[in-house]
Parts: C-alpha cells; structure tokens; sequence
C-alpha cells in the first residue's frame, strides 16, 4: 500500500511538472511580446486554413455563378456586345463584359474573408497594390468593352496601374539564378513595371478562343496560390483563393460555346493581379521563387506574347504592334484541324503540364 501511494504521489507530481512546464513557454496575456492572436494569419489549428481557403474559394465561386448571368443579362440590354465579324470565330453576338462579375465576386469574397476574421482589416495593405491598380486597369478595361479605346490610352492606363503597385513598394529588386541571388539595382523598377503590363496584356492576347484566357487563368491562379499557402502567405493566398473561385464560377458560361466573354475588363484585371502576387511573392523569398518558377506557369501567355510583338512588328512595323491578326497559337491549331473545345483543352494540358514543372522545381530547391 506504501509503494502503491508513494507511486501515486510521484506520478501527480510529474504531471504538475509538466503541466508547469507548458504554462513556462506559452506566453500569457500581457507578457511581453504577447498581443493575442494575430488575425493577420488565418489559423492553422485541425485544418483551420484550408478550411477557411475552402470556403472563400466556395464563396467566390457562388458569387461568380450568380453574378454572371445578372451582368449577361445587362450586356444583352444595353448592347455591350461582341459581335461577329471576319476576324472573330464566334458566329452570334455576345457579350463582353464578363470581366464585371468576375471582380465582384472575388472582391466580395474577400469581403467576406475580412468579415469573417481571416484577415485583420490594418492589415489589408498588403492587398492595396493588387486592388488599386487593378482598379485602374478594371475601369479601362471595362471603357474599352463599352466603347473601343485607343491603344496608346490602353497602354497608358497600364503603365500607371503598374507605377501604383511599385510606389507601393511592388518590385522585383532581385532574381535567383542556379542558387545565386543578385540584387538588381537601377533596374528593378523598368523591369517590375514591364512585367506587370506584359502580363496584363499577356492574358488579353490569350482570350481568343471560348474559355481559353479563363482556363489558363485558373490554372496560373491555383499554381501561385498553392505557393503561397505552402509558404504561409495567408495574404496573397486569400487574394489568389478569391480570384481563383471567381474564376472557376465564371468558367462554365465561358467555356464553349460562350455565352459572356472575359472582355478587357476581365482578361487586362486577371493578368495585373497574377503579375503583381507573383512579384510579392518573389520578394518573400530569393530562393522560394526563382526565375524559372513564374516563367513556367506564366510560359503560354508570355511566349504568346513576346512571338506577337516580334511578328507583328516584323511585319507591320511597330506603329502596329497592336493591331489583331489570326497568327496566335490558338488560331493555328484551329487551322491544323483542332476542334475549338480539342484546341482550348489541349493549352489546358500544355500549362497544367508546366504548372506542375514549376511546382517540381520548388521542391528540388
């Protein structure tokens, strides 16, 4: 009876010193350094993030699903319409403003994030130079569906939203090359400003086909959200998280055959914010993203791009650089015999592929 109560008493009092010992190194309310939870970080807890990046991309995807027929609806009455002609593939008008419900929902959504205590609204800063030069870029784009803008104007608009993300302190002010980092100096600021608007229009150029720029949107969207997440950016991931989901809703009235276009306002707005979280999140970290990272989930629209500007410069002169033409990807592989959905759904394949190469890359760092 002795050795069992004096086993008893030993085991109560290594339980209080456990016990006391959990207490020492969990600080309390008021302890220096103590400032209650951080509301900036969505909690981590069972799961608790990506519950909370569940339901905002659920959120954001309802939203976009209900919305999108409302703005359909508008453009259909008020003739905000594109409409057939010798350079279009869709035979029947339609409407272009697509871009209005695809902001809304995500910016509602992360309205509802910030309501629901996912993120502190003193630290919303950290969303202001995807939201205000978006804002810019969403107005022209939204002026050129209505009534065509000239491209000089466009362009300008563009520069100006970019110069608002770098004044807030968006900038590439170094890349990683095989392990090395190097600072860039002078040139952080041209280079920074020329991604963001190459991007931007990137993503314009892609919206050629019936879902074409949304799908590779989503799948940009998903590939730098899963990087943030995995690196506990809960601010850039909730922004992607939104627009992801927004993305997603709007995708089945877009996809073939397409009953709301993208629009400027749509495909212009995705391409700034894709470019801007992808610059945070190169400042987060000199080895997290390097160069190729980005490169590869963003490869389609900038090769795109950069075989537009040459060809069309080659040919035209580069007064026309902006001047449509038929020469993109999409088109060629309609004119090698491609259906429309076999063409969209093979660039599909090709950026889900070279999503996941960039995924692989950050794991062999």
């Amino acid at each position: 009876m002795a050795r069992r109560g004096a086993g008893r008493a030993r085991r109560r009092a290594a339980g209080r010193a456990r016990v006391e010992d959990g207490l020492r190194g969990r600080p309390r309310p008021g302890d220096a350094g103590c400032r209650g939870p951080d509301r900036s970080r969505l909690r981590t807890a069972d799961g608790g993030a990506l519950v909370s990046y569940l339901a905002l991309l659920i959120i954001s995807g309802i939203l976009a699903v209900i919305l999108t027929p409302a703005v359909r609806a508008l453009g259909q009455r008020f003739g905000v319409l594109d409409v057939p002609g010798a350079r279009k593939i869709h035979t029947v008008s339609v409407p272009r403003i697509g871009g209005v419900s695809v902001t809304l929902a995500a910016v509602l959504g992360l309205a509802a994030a910030t309501a629901a205590g996912w993120v502190a609204v003193a630290d919303l800063e950290g969303w202001l130079p995807a939201l205000l030069g978006g804002l810019i870029v969403f107005a022209v784009g939204l002026r050129d569906d209505l009534r065509p803008v000239r491209p000089a104007v466009k362009l300008g608009c563009q520069v100006t939203a970019a110069g608002v993300a770098v004044a807030l302190g968006v900038r590439i002010d170094h890349v990683t090359l095989l392990g090395t980092t190097h600072a860039l100096g002078v040139l952080a600021v041209p280079l920074t400003m020329l991604w963001i608007v190459g991007l931007s229009n990137a993503f314009n150029l892609m919206d050629g086909l019936d879902g074409l720029a949304t799908g590779l949107a989503i799948i940009a969207a998903a590939t730098c959200a899963a990087v943030s997440i995995s690196r506990g950016d809960s601010q850039g991931g909730l922004l992607l998280v939104a627009l992801l989901g927004a993305l997603c809703g709007f995708l089945p009235y877009n996809f073939n055959p397409a009953t709301i276009f993208l629009g400027d306002s749509g495909s212009l707005v995705v391409g700034y914010v894709l470019a801007v979280t992808a610059v945070t999140g190169w400042q987060k970290g000199a080895t997290a993203l390097a160069v190729a990272v980005p490169l590869l989930i963003f490869a389609l629209p900038i090769s795109e791009t950069v075989l537009s500007v040459v060809r069309r410069t080659r040919d035209l002169g580069i007064r026309h650089v902006f001047s449509a033409d038929q020469q993109h990807i999409h088109y060629r592989l309609l004119g090698l015999g491609l259906s429309h959905r076999g063409a969209v759904l093979l660039l599909y394949v090709v950026s889900l592929a070279l999503a996941l190469l960039a995924l692989a890359t950050m794991q062999l760092r």
